[in-house]
């Protein structure tokens, strides 16, 4: 346990790992903004812990990072995933049963729009790595896209990837395709959750024309519809003290 330098936040009782932060700093802003951790992050972060924690395949703490993404909203800053070094997965591989066979790659030059990719097929897994002029500006196009059939395939077979857990040869595109998915189902939670909100107002009628406003400026808000997921219970509760 002491190898993946675990550590427990004393309030939450969560396992804080990988550099996790409470704000994390955004460049566009010039300020540190709150993070929010996505389910899928959760999970690859549980799985990532479960086999350090083995000892199996000789991973550590260092081998991973967090992928983050700034929502378009400003207002916090996602952990959407988890990211693997291309030198974890060497670890991965050396380590299992049945390793990556050099003869199970193939490649092919004439892709579609002029994709370079490589193939990888064995008994357990098939899986491709495939580079283009959109999604790599690696100097060493073959290398690249051979390093992400080889990493993809390792993750398949120690079963990362179905956690979320990315490699590090493709966190760039990957980057950029979560960030548009989490910021969608952000704006999609809050404005649930503020609708919710503003219903429990009105069938409790209570207002937040007046002296109410308090209970928003108390949580930082000055409208209802502003008001996130995480402090819903909180602000109705205080709402319906007031008119108890």
């Amino acid at each position: 346990m002491a190898e993946t330098n675990l550590k427990k936040n004393k309030n939450e009782g969560e396992t804080k790992m990988f550099g996790e932060k409470k704000e994390e700093y955004s460049r566009k802003q010039g300020k540190n903004i709150e993070v929010w951790q996505s389910p899928k992050y959760i999970e690859a972060k549980n799985k990532a812990i479960e086999l350090i924690e083995s000892k199996k395949y000789g991973l550590t703490e260092g081998d991973f990072w967090i992928l983050m993404n700034e929502a378009k909203t400003g207002k916090t800053m996602t952990y959407s995933g988890l990211i693997i070094s291309h030198n974890g997965c060497l670890k991965i591989n050396d380590n299992q049963e049945n390793k990556i066979n050099p003869g199970g790659f193939s490649v092919t030059t004439q892709g579609y729009n002029g994709s370079l990719i490589y193939t990888y097929q064995d008994d357990e897994v098939y899986e491709v790595g495939e580079v283009s002029k959109e999604n790599c500006t690696n100097a060493y196009p073959y290398a690249m896209a051979l390093k992400r059939c080889f990493d993809r395939a390792v993750l398949k077979k120690c079963k990362l990837a179905y956690a979320g857990v990315y490699s590090d040869s493709e966190a760039e595109e990957f980057a950029k395709k979560e960030s548009e998915a989490e910021d969608d189902r952000e704006e999609k939670i809050n404005s649930t959750y503020a609708t919710a909100l503003i219903n429990s107002i009105k069938n409790n009628m209570l207002d937040v024309s007046g002296a109410d406003k308090e209970v928003l400026a108390k949580y930082g808000y000055e409208k209802v519809e502003d008001i996130k997921m995480k402090d819903y219970t909180k602000i109705v509760n205080e709402f319906k003290k007031r008119v108890e």
